[in-house]
This record gives structure tokens, C-alpha cells and sequence, in this order.
């Protein structure tokens, strides 16, 4: 069943990749939501296809609901064939990731290894998987923790900073296949689930003491996803868009000074 212009984003049910989709949305014809939670899934799926988001003729975008977990072996065949069903893929946003706070000492193996396969090696399964359309556009949502040593965050930072290499990796050998291969790298962005981390008083404190006195919105990464995925940006592949409010380049700052 090929109706056009197809965008898959895996992450969908979460508060980046669900702006993502909403996003692309409105640049392509159907949106393959792709979440561990389908209910969450369903929900991006729904708001795709809300009254608000129809146009003049009252005609609203396409967004399909799929379920499915990174973790597991066959995610990129299930993901790849389900896209098939619907065309080639013009573009591919992979924004999930695998999260644990703790010291290195006390991380254990399980731990980081679900980091590895949920990140780095979710992304090349996913984007392998996919049949690409002529110029197709990959974008993986990465992470200051790539070349930010952040105390307990060790399975984060590794599975970062090996996603940044599958990102490298794929933009040099898939030059000649005309697919480009770049990355979004978020600030420290105020979605719900941060809020249910944090507490929104807590998160909004935090919030000010950032340089520009607050976090990213989703809708934020967001538009730089849809910029990498727009013609614009059709002579950019292996690089890194960093939408982080001068965050990373604040880093720099001795405490206490």
C-alpha cells in the first residue's frame, strides 16, 4: 500500500521523538510512529491526526501506530518491513535511548549492555532496516553525554558516544547510496518525562540557572530535525546539530569561579 512520502520515527511516544513526528508530519504524507508503548504511540498517532491539524480542505496528515521494543533482536527487520508496507522511507529519525544513573563502580553489566542495544546498535538495525527513497534523510537524536564525561552515566555516555560513530560510520558508506546520515544533539530539554524525573518545580529551577534561563522545548529539537530532513539541507550528511542554549560551551566554567 504506497501512498507517498513515507517518515518513520521510533521514539514517537516520548516528548522529542512525539515533537518529531508532529513535525514531519507536516512535511510528508504518512508518519510510522514507532514506540515500545504503543499506547504512547497511539497518542502522537491521535494528536497527527486531530481536527487542529487538518488544513483548509479539512484534510489532515497520515500517522500509523506500531509497536515495537529496540531491545529486541529482530526490531529492525519488524520496524524495516512494516515501513515497506507503506513505500520507500524519505526519512528516518531514531529517538530512543536507554538511561541509568549510577556510579560506574556500582553499574552492572545487564545495565550497560541494554545502553549498547538500545542505543547504538538499535539505530544501525533501524536504519538498515529501512528501504531508503531517493535523498533519503537519517537523523539520530544524540546527546552531549558523546563527548561529555558526565559522572554516573557511564552505559549513557558509552552508548552515546558509539552512537555518534554509527552516525560517522553511515554518512561515509552511504554517501553513494545519496542517503544522508546526521545527528540532532539536545540541551537539556524539559520533556514529561524530565518533569516526572525532576519534579516541575525542581526542573523549572534548574531551568534558570542554564544560559539562556531555561531548557529546550521538544518542539525545538524538533525543528532542527525538520530542517536535516527539508531539501535545505540536502548537501549535509555526518554532522551534528547541536540545539543546546550555548549549554555544551558553557561546560567550560571552573566551580566556584
Amino acid at each position: 500500500m504506497e501512498v507517498g512520502m513515507l517518515a518513520v520515527v521510533v521514539g514517537a511516544g516520548g516528548g522529542i521523538g512525539g515533537a518529531c513526528a508532529r513535525q514531519l508530519a507536516e512535511q510528508y504524507d504518512i508518519v510510522l510512529c514507532v514506540d515500545r508503548d504503543l499506547a504512547a504511540a497511539e497518542r502522537t498517532v491521535a494528536e497527527i491526526a486531530s481536527p487542529s491539524a487538518q488544513g483548509a480542505d479539512g484534510v489532515g496528515p497520515g500517522a500509523v501506530a506500531l509497536g515495537a521494543d529496540a531491545a529486541d533482536a529482530d526490531f529492525g527487520v519488524r520496524v524495516g518491513a512494516a515501513a515497506a508496507e507503506y513505500g520507500a522511507v524519505g526519512c528516518a529519525v531514531y529517538a530512543v535511548a536507554y538511561e541509568e544513573h549510577t556510579p560506574a563502580v556500582e553499574l552492572s553489566r545487564e545495565s550497560l549492555l541494554r545502553s549498547l542495544t538500545v542505543g547504538p546498535v538499535g539505530a544501525f538495525e533501524f536504519f538498515r532496516g529501512l528501504t531508503p527513497a531517493e535523498d533519503a534523510s537519517y537523523i539520530a537524536i544524540g546527546s552531549l553525554h558523546e563527548t561529555q564525561p558526565f559522572a554516573n552515566c557511564l552505559g549513557y555516555n558509552a552508548a552515546h558516544g558509539a552512537l555518534g560513530q554509527v552516525v560517522r560510520t553511515l554518512a561515509h558508506e552511504w554517501a553513494d547510496r545519496g542517503i544522508r546520515v546526521n545527528a540532532v544533539v539536545p540541551g537539556w530539554i524539559a520533556t514529561p518525562g524530565e518533569e516526572v524525573f525532576h519534579g516541575a518545580e525542581a526542573l523549572k529551577a534548574a531551568g534558570e540557572l542554564l544560559p539562556f534561563g531555561r531548557q529546550g522545548r521538544p518542539e525545538e529539537i524538533a525543528a532542527a530535525v525538520g530542517f536535516l530532513a527539508s531539501e535545505a539541507a540536502g548537501y549535509i550528511s555526518g554532522s551534528f546539530l547541536t540545539v543546546d542554549g550555548a549549554l555544551s560551551t558553557s561546560l567550560a566554567r571552573l566551580r566556584g569561579l
